[in-house]
């Protein structure tokens, strides 16, 4: 005899979490799968979760040049990522942007972090600490991605050829302005900070704006993007911002958060992040987490993390708690990009 809703219900809410995603991924009945998402969906894993214990900052090892034209150092943490850094005056020099194959360009990605890696394809979890600017063979800035494999990978006009294939990514990057990656030494947010806050506060008190204030009083303005994406912290002159970032260039994807200041630097900065994807293809929202992932920094104006795959695909969706000290006070707040809406 056929359950009713309520029963399904009933039943599907004794079962555990790792229970009711296993049976979404089997083939289910219209009514079942509608009674076992119902469930799924009042079993948010809470986030942060201050009952868990931080992770230890990672420890560096085998700290090397980057393998072109740069000032940064690159180095393997202990948790398995690979970090960037850039020292202040950062800098990168472009040099090659034309690859016969797809195996070629992932050998000069490999060869340009010393991975040794010989595949055809290439995951990575990376990490960024300090700004930087692109510059071309006369030391000119130029127009700077903001991602060092991007920016290694690109002419100065933001072309790449690959086999018969050619790619103007600097359009793409251009046309996605939520997700224009930060610490770029050459965007300086505190030059015109009276009318970036204006924009901001007026977007928050509009009913059709896409920001909401959080706080906002003589002595500080806290602005959070509606989707929610951003978090932007402004005293006085000096501006923070929380942000997710997920890019699609075809061939390469990256997927991540970051933290970053104008007018002072953060004393200290943490990113607590989770990545997911589907629990079933037909259904976005609901998501298993892939991977949990933090990183910190000290005395800087920008620290990243994220993953990456050059003809691969890192995970659809990341949620991140950032926190900084930052003006003598402590900051925190979530921050999220990506189609998944319950992460279990």
């Amino acid at each position: 005899m056929p359950q009713s809703h309520q029963e399904l219900l009933e039943r599907y809410r004794r079962m555990d979490t790792k229970e009711l995603i296993h049976l979404l991924t089997q083939k289910q009945d219209d009514e079942t799968l509608r009674a076992i998402q119902q469930v799924l969906e009042r079993r948010h894993q809470r986030f942060p979760d201050d009952t868990k214990p931080l992770a230890p900052a990672p420890k560096r090892t085998n700290t090397r040049c980057l393998g072109v034209d740069s000032n940064a150092s690159v180095s393997d943490l202990d948790s398995g990522k690979l970090e960037v850094l850039f020292p202040r005056d950062g800098f990168l020099r472009c040099e090659k942007s034309k690859f016969t194959s797809n195996e070629e360009l992932v050998r000069y990605v490999s060869e340009s972090l010393s991975l040794g890696i010989k595949e055809a394809s290439l995951r990575l979890r990376m990490r960024r600490a300090g700004k930087y600017q692109r510059i071309d063979s006369s030391g000119r800035p130029i127009f700077t991605f903001g991602d060092p494999i991007l920016d290694v990978i690109t002419d100065e006009h933001g072309w790449v050829t690959i086999g018969f294939e050619t790619y103007h990514l600097l359009p793409i990057e251009l046309a996605a302005a939520q997700d224009r990656s930060g610490g770029i030494i050459s965007i300086d947010l505190a030059l015109d900070y009276e009318e970036l806050r204006h924009q901001q506060l007026a977007e928050a008190s509009s009913s059709r704006g896409t920001r909401t204030l959080v706080e906002h009083n003589s002595e500080q303005t806290i602005v959070a993007s509606t989707n929610p994406s951003q978090l932007d912290f402004w005293r006085g002159s000096a501006h923070m911002r929380f942000r997710s970032w997920k890019k699609n260039y075809i061939f390469y994807r990256s997927i991540g958060s970051e933290i970053e200041t104008w007018g002072g630097n953060f004393s200290s900065a943490s990113i607590q992040s989770q990545y997911a994807d589907p629990v079933v293809p037909s259904n976005p929202f609901v998501c298993g987490i892939t991977k949990t992932d933090s990183d910190s920094d000290t005395n800087d104006d920008y620290v990243d993390e994220y993953e990456v795959g050059v003809f691969a695909n890192p995970a659809g969706s990341v949620r991140s708690f950032c926190q900084a000290r930052w003006k003598n006070q402590n900051y925190g707040g979530t921050v999220s990009k990506g189609d998944c809406q319950l992460f279990l």
